[in-house]
């Protein structure tokens, strides 16, 4: 899409977008795909079904694009969008999706609360029911949006009110879907324990005896290797080396988002494949922490072969990836900052943005 003007064409459907700019919701027959950081009247598409596209299409491209799609037209089509409010709650489901995803948590922009976000998910997927490929989105995003009542529990005054039109919204949804809910907790007690635990494990001492510390580093952990909201978006990891009566130990930290966790396992890879050192990185306070002892060759490393690689292996399992580029993170976060004060922005941004 460029203005109104949408250029079709049969070419490989791969969009060529970086991924942490790019906002994707599978729907029937294919891909809609946008920048969330700019404009947008109407997302972009990639059709590889046109039949299964074609119960869709003109309610958002209008009729004569759907035909033209359907015919396989090639070129430039001028669009008379289609329906406005399925056109709205598909923009809104596609900026969900790229929260849901992408969201740079960390040091500069606090964490969105996930089942704020699955509320809203489940709202807007409901809406567009007919347009989405997973035929129990809804049910999915109902599941993660349980806890509701609890969540609310921790909004600030100025947004109580429409967090009550939230949970009033998702109660009626839930129960057409057979979908319950849980009832309210204490939301501010959980998260005072959280972060008791992150004090007790930041000030605890470490170990003079361990060895000596034979080298060390820094490294960038690319954003699409783990999930959202899970180390902080801007801050790297860190390797060292220590040597004890003979034994080399690889120690692994990560600074991990300021956040509940559900005991997700990370893991990192050091050195070259062929050296084969693989260490578990588990939640320990305010970082994932792992180690392992390694072979007295990694010693001998070049320079340029001492890299961390961390990741999710479910997510991520194989490392072929270039670096994120600073400028494209930079162009997140501060998008990031920005939608936390937009009032256009979801429930759940806008109370990431209160609790700064």
């Amino acid at each position: 899409m460029q203005g109104d003007l949408a250029h079709l064409s049969s070419a490989d459907g791969a969009f060529d977008r970086v991924p942490c700019l790019t906002a994707v919701v599978e729907v029937r027959g294919g891909l809609l795909h946008g920048d969330p950081t700019g404009p947008a009247s109407l997302p972009d598409a990639d059709i590889d079904d046109v039949d299964a596209a074609s119960a869709w299409l003109a309610d958002v491209y209008g009729p004569e694009t759907a035909d033209a799609v359907i015919r396989g037209v090639h070129g430039a089509t001028r669009v008379e969008p289609g329906d406005q409010t399925v056109i709205d709650a598909v923009l809104r489901l596609v900026r969900l999706s790229w929260t849901k995803a992408w969201w740079p948590a960390g040091s500069r922009v606090p964490a969105v609360d996930p089942v704020l976000l699955a509320a809203e998910i489940a709202l807007v997927s409901h809406a567009v029911e007919h347009l989405l490929d997973d035929d129990l989105a809804t049910e999915r995003a109902l599941a993660d949006a349980a806890g509701i009542a609890s969540a609310l529990t921790a909004l600030p005054p100025a947004l109580t009110a429409e967090g009550e039109r939230l949970l009033s919204a998702l109660t009626a949804l839930s129960e057409d879907y057979g979908v319950a809910l849980d009832p309210a907790e204490t939301a501010a007690a959980d998260a005072t324990q959280v972060r008791q635990e992150w004090a007790l494990a930041a000030g605890g001492a470490r170990d003079a005896s361990d060895g000596i510390e034979v080298a060390s580093r820094s490294a960038s952990v690319r954003w699409g290797d783990v999930p959202a909201q899970t180390v902080d978006a801007e801050a790297e990891a860190r390797w060292t080396l220590r040597q004890s009566a003979g034994v080399v130990t690889l120690r692994v930290e990560v600074p991990a988002v300021d956040a509940p966790s559900s005991g997700r396992t990370l893991a990192a890879r050091f050195g070259p494949a062929e050296l084969g050192v693989d260490v578990a990185l588990r939640r320990d306070g305010a970082l994932f922490r792992g180690q392992a002892e390694v072979p007295a060759s990694a010693l001998f490393l070049p320079a340029g072969e001492r890299l961390l690689w961390v990741r999710d292996p479910v997510l991520s399992p194989a490392d072929a990836d270039a670096p994120d580029s600073a400028a494209d993170r930079e162009r997140v976060l501060s998008f990031a900052a920005t939608r936390m004060l937009s009032p256009d922005a979801s429930l759940a941004e806008r109370a990431a943005g209160s609790s700064r």
